[in-house]
């Protein structure tokens, strides 16, 4: 028994590419773009986003062909065997995953669309996403059971060959438009260095751990750590208590510290957004190169890549780190088109991997930080065949969510039986009151692997100090953003900037200090580049930062505001409206909701956890605040109309 193809079709590849791809093209693609077309708008222009949209139409083709060719080459084998309805199986294998992401993204959208409307916090989680999966499986089965495979795959593929010519239709203006504005691929070798080879300059390790909130890490002090090793690598280094983060994700915190701009200046402020092109050219990496440095980044979060800050020209080398999981290997191929938005909207061609990833690791993570650290060392035991000193920007994923720590630290603070696996956590976002309890669980999670990515760093110093390079380099240890379990919002990003979120340990040695510091002043990750900069000999003009060499030569750091900011909704097109800003000043913080114009002032000596709003009851010292914010922000609006202009 066979599958009849509809009338006037042929039977094969040819058949089955054109039905595979003829519902991604219509149907996938134009869902997943409107899911996030807002924020593409926010930083893309209609003709960057056209590129992106015929670009990823191209794309398309590939999964439709190797589709195809699979479900082609299961009809042949079967047909070899003798199997009964060899084609209807070779259409399965064909249509089954093409209509599965169509359904996916469609419900996704819908999700999406009603989380925005409705007035109650909602969160399928993990285990949401599976009974997802499991009723769009159960409603196949019923439909097979009451139509007929053989049927059902007919009528599937007729309707299917109604769109094979708005498809192809297609492809013409697809191809044009990419032809006429070609992507950038990240494969692109740098220039070579022609910069003299400095002498008697040190390596330089920079080691981002992410989401690492010194609220819950407490490297600094004397209290009770989850990072005892950090804190006795401290013990011989310069360590800032108070170093902040400049916005509440990866994405304009990393891009932050690739350029020394806050992020209204460098307005890569949205998931994917890249960095401003005339800012990208002065990054850090090409400071660093110019000074005679080989420049070398290797990241396991995507969003912190060069490849999508648009900054890679900068590197001799960028790298992702490996990763288990399934659904990185397409991610991080996309990170080739490094000038476009497919990373992120493309891949979700891949929810089936990362519902399996989710059953198949169970209680493993994916994103270990060995495998950031393995590759760290691996270039560290290639000797340079330049002579120059290296820079290396390496930047591990855990304590981020998924919060599954190892073995050696798993069930030190909470016990077994809860929140053991993937599937058990649910998503980031908010969350209502009584759920509370439930969250504070996730925060031991949190601490443990905290203390899992202590570890790990803490066998990294090891393998370095045996090689005999840990106390001939500049070692940086931060972070580019927290974690928040409170105030009913989990994870990060969003629209809060409290501390939990925000601070972030800063750990500085230099090559054979012996001595500790220890910093209280206020400092932020935008001082981290010029402090780079200075110890390499390099320049890095204008810059919003303050270099913080004065406090690894134990004199005081000059006392200066430091600015935080959420500014997904506010596009670089549109006069500055929208998003929430921070100014601190020593101990004063003061919060404004720039949409509404509402304020917060906080005290942080006697107030650590901003439980207290003292903007009614100290008016004169947040209306001092707030001048000295809102002309920071004139001034960041002025230099945005005049690069960018207003729609």
């Amino acid at each position: 028994m066979t599958a009849r193809n509809p009338p006037g079709s042929s039977s094969g590849v040819g058949t089955m590419f054109l039905c595979c791809f003829a519902p991604l093209g219509l149907v996938w693609m134009p869902m997943a773009l409107l899911r996030q077309i807002d924020a593409f708008l926010g930083f893309a222009t209609p003709l960057q986003l056209a590129r992106d949209v015929g670009l990823a139409y191209l794309l398309l083709l590939l999964p439709a062909l190797l589709l195809a060719l699979l479900g082609a080459s299961v009809t042949a084998l079967l047909r070899r065997l003798r199997i009964a309805n060899a084609d209807g199986w070779g259409w399965a294998v064909v249509l089954l995953p093409t209509l599965w992401v169509c359904i996916w993204q469609l419900g996704g959208t819908g999700w999406a669309w009603l989380k925005s409307v409705w007035t109650s916090q909602l969160n399928i989680g993990y285990g949401g996403r599976l009974m997802a999966a499991m009723a769009l499986l159960a409603v196949l089965v019923w439909l097979i059971r009451r139509r007929g495979l053989r049927r059902l795959i007919d009528d599937t593929i007729a309707r299917l060959a109604g769109l094979r010519g708005p498809a192809l239709l297609l492809l013409l203006p697809a191809i044009v438009v990419v032809a006429w504005m070609p992507p950038r691929l990240a494969t692109t070798a740098p220039a070579a260095n022609t910069a003299p080879v400095p002498s008697n300059l040190p390596d330089i390790y920079l080691i981002m751990i992410d989401t690492l909130s010194e609220v819950d890490a407490q490297v600094c002090g004397n209290g009770t750590t989850t990072m005892p090793g950090l804190r006795e690598f401290a013990a011989s280094a310069t360590c800032f208590e108070r170093s902040y983060a400049n916005a509440n994700y990866t994405t304009p915190s990393t891009s932050t510290l690739e350029t020394g701009l806050l992020p209204w200046n460098h307005w890569a402020v949205q998931f994917v957004a890249q960095i401003a092109e005339p800012q990208q050219e002065a990054s850090l990496g090409s400071r660093l190169r110019a000074a005679g440095y080989e420049t070398h980044s290797i990241n396991a979060n995507l969003l912190a890549s060069p490849r999508r800050h648009g900054t890679q020209a900068g590197w001799d080398s960028q790298r992702i780190a490996p990763s288990t999981s399934l659904g990185h290997v397409p991610r991080a191929m996309l990170t080739l088109f490094s000038d476009t938005t497919l990373p992120y909207w493309l891949s979700s061609l891949v929810p089936l991997l990362d519902t399996i990833d989710i059953y198949l690791h169970g209680e493993r993570q994916p994103y270990l930080a060995e495998y950031a650290y393995r590759e760290f060392l691996q270039s560290v035991d290639t000797p340079s065949s330049s002579g120059r000193p290296r820079f290396y920007w390496v930047h591990t994923l855990p304590p981020h969510d998924p919060y599954l720590p190892p073995q050696e630290t798993k069930y030190r603070l909470l016990p077994k039986g809860t929140l053991d696996r993937w599937a058990e956590f649910r998503g980031m976002g908010d969350y209502p009151p009584e759920h509370q309890a439930g969250i504070d669980k996730y925060r031991l999670r949190y601490r443990e692997s905290i203390m899992g990515a202590d570890a790990a760093l803490n066998r990294l110093f090891t393998e370095l100090k045996q090689r005999g390079k840990l106390d001939k380099a500049i070692v940086i240890v931060s972070s580019d953003h927290g974690e928040s379990f409170e105030r009913g919002f989990l994870g990060h990003s969003g629209e809060l900037l409290h501390n939990p979120l925000l601070q972030v340990p800063l750990v500085v040695r230099l090559p054979g200090q012996t001595t500790g510091r220890h910093v209280t002043d206020p400092v932020s990750t935008v001082d981290l580049p010029l402090t780079i900069a200075d110890l390499a000999g390099a320049s890095l003009p204008n810059t919003d930062g303050q270099s913080l060499r004065p406090a690894l030569d134990g004199q005081p750091v000059p006392a200066r505001p430091v600015f935080a900011m959420a500014m997904e909704k506010q596009s670089r097109f549109r006069p500055l409206r929208a998003g929430q800003y921070v100014i601190m000043d020593r101990n004063d913080k003061l919060v404004l909701h720039l949409a509404t114009s509402r304020v917060e002032l906080y005290d942080l000596a006697n107030d650590p956890q901003e439980q207290h709003d003292l903007s009614r009851t100290a008016p004169e010292k947040a209306a001092r605040l707030r001048t000295m914010l809102e002309s920071r922000l004139a001034e960041a609006e002025q230099r945005r109309a005049k690069q960018f202009g207003s729609k």
